[in-house]
C-alpha cells in the first residue's frame, strides 16, 4: 500500500494555504504607507485608508478620510482611480482561489480513501494547481504593477508592501508544495494499482473461439 504521509503533508500544507490565504484575502495591509504623514495610508483587495487625500482627476476637490470598503458611495469620484484593470484581476484571480480552494478542502477527504479509481486524486491534483497558479499570477501582478504603473498611488517608491500581500505570497508556496506532494502521492497510487489491473486482465476468462 503506497505510504499515506505524502497526501496527508499536501491536506494539511492546503488547510495552512487556505487560512492564511483567507486572511490576506480579507485584510486591508496589501500596500502600506511608510510613517504616519502620508496622504495615502493602507490599501487592500477590498478597502482604502486615506489621510485627507485629494485626487487631481476628481472635479469636486474631495478630501478622503479614514478607511472604507472599496465599493462604498464615499470612493464613488476615484473609484476607477483605486480599481484600474489590473487591480480587478488580482480581485478576481484571488477570490476563485479562495472559492476553489474551499471546495478543494472538500475533495481531500475523498481523494484520500484507498480506491482502485484516481479520478478524484486527479481532480483535487488539478485543483490545487489551478489554485497555485491563481495566487502566483496574482502576486506576480501585484508586485509588478504597483511600481510600473504611475496613475496610481502617488509616491509607490515611498511605500511598501504589507503583511496581507506577504501572507498570500507565503500561501502560494504553501499550495504549491501541497499540489507537489499530492501529485507525488497520485503516482504512488497510480503505480500501485498497475499489477491489479494486470491481475484482472489474466484472471478474465478466454474469449470463446468462432
Amino acid at each position: 500500500m503506497a505510504s499515506k504521509l505524502p497526501y496527508l503533508l499536501a491536506f494539511s500544507l492546503y488547510i495552512g494555504a487556505f487560512v492564511l490565504c483567507a486572511i490576506g484575502y480579507g485584510t486591508g495591509y496589501w500596500f502600506v504607507a511608510k510613517g504616519n504623514s502620508r496622504l495615502f495610508l493602507r490599501l487592500g483587495l477590498w478597502e482604502a485608508c486615506f489621510n485627507g487625500y485629494e485626487h487631481t482627476s476628481d472635479y469636486v476637490g474631495k478630501a478622503y478620510y479614514g478607511c472604507w470598503w472599496i465599493f462604498h458611495k464615499e470612493y464613488s469620484y476615484i473609484r476607477d482611480w483605486i480599481m484600474p484593470s489590473w487591480f480587478i484581476a488580482c480581485q478576481t484571480l484571488m477570490t476563485f482561489a479562495i472559492v476553489t480552494m474551499f471546495a478543494t478542502m472538500g475533495l481531500f477527504p475523498m481523494a484520500g480513501k484507498d480506491s482502485d479509481n484516481t479520478r478524484m486524486l486527479n481532480i483535487t491534483v488539478f485543483a490545487t494547481l489551478f489554485t497555485t497558479l491563481c495566487i502566483a499570477i496574482t502576486v506576480i501582478i501585484f508586485g509588478v504593477m504597483i511600481g510600473e504603473d504611475r496613475t496610481w498611488v502617488p509616491r509607490p517608491d515611498i511605500d511598501k508592501l504589507g503583511w496581507s500581500y506577504g501572507l498570500v505570497v507565503v500561501s502560494g508556496f504553501m499550495t504549491a508544495f501541497s499540489f507537489i506532494s499530492l501529485s507525488i502521492y497520485t503516482l504512488m497510487r497510480k503505480w500501485e494499482l498497475l499489477p491489479r489491473e494486470d491481475e484482472k486482465v489474466r484472471m478474465m476468462p478466454p474469449m470463446p473461439r468462432v
